[in-house]
C-alpha cells in the first residue's frame, strides 16, 4: 500500500449511533501508523456527541437536510463536498446501511475500491425494525450497491453465514474479521472527576453488588426484559443489589425514564454517556457486566468488559456467543426474562464461578481481539482488493 492512499470512512461519527465510530477510532490509529491519509465524514444529528478521533484523522461533519426524515442521514452540504473531493480517494469504507452515506459512494462516480462493513444491519431484528422502508431501499438499490462492493466486511460468524446465502456467488469477496479494542488495562487514565467519584462510591457504599449495563439506551439492547428480570432479583436478593444503566440517549429512553416513575426501589441509577477516566474506573468498581441484546454486529462493550476480566452475562444475540461459551468466558443467556433471573443468579451466588469466568474473559480477548492484531488482518485484507 502506497504511502499516498486515501482512505475515507462514511458513518454517523458519534457516541448516539453506537459500535461503529468506536470500531474506525481503533482501526484508524493503525492505518494512520501505515501512512495511510484517513478522514471521516458524517453527517450526523446535531444533538449527538462526537467521537473522539486518533492523531492525524481528519473528521467532517456535515449538518442534515429535512430529507433524512426520508432517508437517513440525507445531507446536501456532504452531497456537494464528497463531488468535490471523491477523487482523492483510493479507498472508501462504509460502515453499515440504510442512511445516505451507504449509497452516496455508488451513486455519484469515483475512482475508490469500496469497502462495505455490515455491523449487523442484516441481522433479522435489526432488518425488521422499520421493516418496510429497508426492504424498498433494498431492493431498490442497497442489494445492488453491496453487491458491487468490492469487499464485504463482516464482523461474526453468524453474520458470514447471513451475508454468505444473500450472495452465494460473491464469497470471494466476503471476508470475516472481528471487532477489536487496545486493551484499557494498558492505557494510562487521569483521575475520575470528582463528582463522578462520589457518585460512584455513594452507590458502592449501599450495595454488595453492583451490575453494569453499558451501551446506548436503545431498544434493542434488551432493556425492557432487564428491567424486568432485575425487578425480580430484587425481591428476592433486596437492595443490596444494584443496577448502574449508563449510556447515551435513544429510541428507549422514555420507556426507560416511565418504568422508573413507578418503580418502588432506590437500587437502579442511570447515567449518561460515560468516558474517559470515569467509565474505566466504573468498569474496574462493578461486580458483573450485563448486555442482554435482542440484536448486536459486535458488541464493542461487551470486548471492554472482557478486557477488564468482568464476569459477564451476554444474550445469545451478542455476536460471538459461541466463542464466549466454548472458552467459558462469558454467562450466556436467551433475551428473555427468565434466562436474564437464571444467569444473574448464578452469578451472584457463586464467586468461584466469577472469578473463572473473568479470568477466561480476558484470556479470550488477548488472545483474538486486541486491536493490533485485528486491525493488520483488516489491513492485508485491504492490500488484497
Amino acid at each position: 500500500m502506497k504511502e499516498t492512499d486515501h482512505l475515507l470512512h462514511l458513518c454517523s461519527y458519534s457516541y448516539e449511533s453506537g459500535g461503529p465510530a468506536s470500531v474506525i477510532l481503533n482501526h484508524s490509529r493503525y492505518q494512520v501508523d501505515a501512512g495511510i491519509n484517513v478522514s471521516i465524514a458524517s453527517s450526523m444529528d446535531t444533538r449527538h456527541h462526537a467521537y473522539p478521533t486518533a492523531p492525524g484523522v481528519q473528521l467532517h461533519v456535515f449538518k442534515q437536510s429535512i430529507l433524512s426524515r426520508i432517508l437517513s442521514e440525507f445531507s446536501w452540504s456532504l452531497l456537494f463536498w464528497f463531488i468535490t473531493h471523491r477523487n482523492r480517494f483510493q479507498y472508501i469504507h462504509i460502515h453499515g446501511l440504510w442512511y445516505f452515506g451507504s449509497i452516496l459512494p455508488f451513486f455519484i462516480p469515483n475512482k475508490a475500491k469500496k469497502i462495505i462493513t455490515i455491523h449487523g444491519f442484516l441481522d433479522p431484528y435489526a432488518f425488521q425494525r422499520s421493516g418496510w422502508k429497508k426492504r424498498l431501499l433494498w431492493n431498490l438499490m442497497q442489494k445492488r450497491f453491496v453487491r458491487s462492493a468490492d469487499l464485504i466486511h463482516v464482523i461474526s460468524r453468524e453474520e458470514e453465514q447471513i451475508v454468505r446465502a444473500l450472495f452465494p456467488d460473491l464469497t470471494h469477496k466476503i471476508v470475516f474479521i472481528p471487532n477489536g479494542i487496545q486493551d484499557p488495562k494498558q492505557i494510562s487514565q487521569d483521575e475520575p472527576s470528582v463528582d463522578f467519584l462520589e457518585k460512584l462510591n455513594n452507590i458502592k457504599a449501599k450495595a454488595s453488588f453492583v451490575f453494569l449495563f453499558l451501551s446506548r439506551i436503545n431498544r434493542k439492547k434488551g432493556l425492557d426484559i432487564l428491567f424486568e428480570a432485575f425487578t425480580q432479583i430484587t425481591k428476592s436478593h433486596g437492595e443490596r443489589v444494584q443496577l448502574i444503566i449508563a449510556g447515551p440517549q435513544d429510541d428507549y429512553s422514555a420507556s426507560l425514564a416511565e418504568q422508573l416513575s413507578s418503580y418502588p426501589h432506590q437500587n437502579i441509577h442511570v447515567f449518561d454517556v460515560v468516558t474517559g477516566a470515569d467509565k474505566a474506573y466504573l468498569m474496574e468498581q462493578v461486580s458483573s457486566f450485563i448486555l442482554p441484546s435482542y440484536s448486536e454486529g459486535f458488541s464493542i462493550a461487551a470486548l471492554e468488559a472482557m478486557a477488564y476480566a468482568k464476569p459477564c452475562i451476554f444474550s445469545t444475540r451478542i455476536g460471538f456467543s459461541d466463542e464466549l461459551q466454548q472458552a467459558r468466558a462469558a454467562e450466556i443467556c436467551e433475551p428473555n426474562v427468565d434466562g436474564i433471573i437464571q444467569s444473574m443468579n448464578k452469578v451472584l451466588a457463586d464467586e468461584a464461578c466469577r472469578k473463572n469466568i473473568g479470568q477466561q474473559a480476558r484470556a479470550l480477548f488477548l488472545r483474538d481481539y486486541q486491536i493490533s492484531k485485528v486491525a493488520k488482518d483488516f489491513l492485508f485484507a485491504m492490500k488484497q482488493i
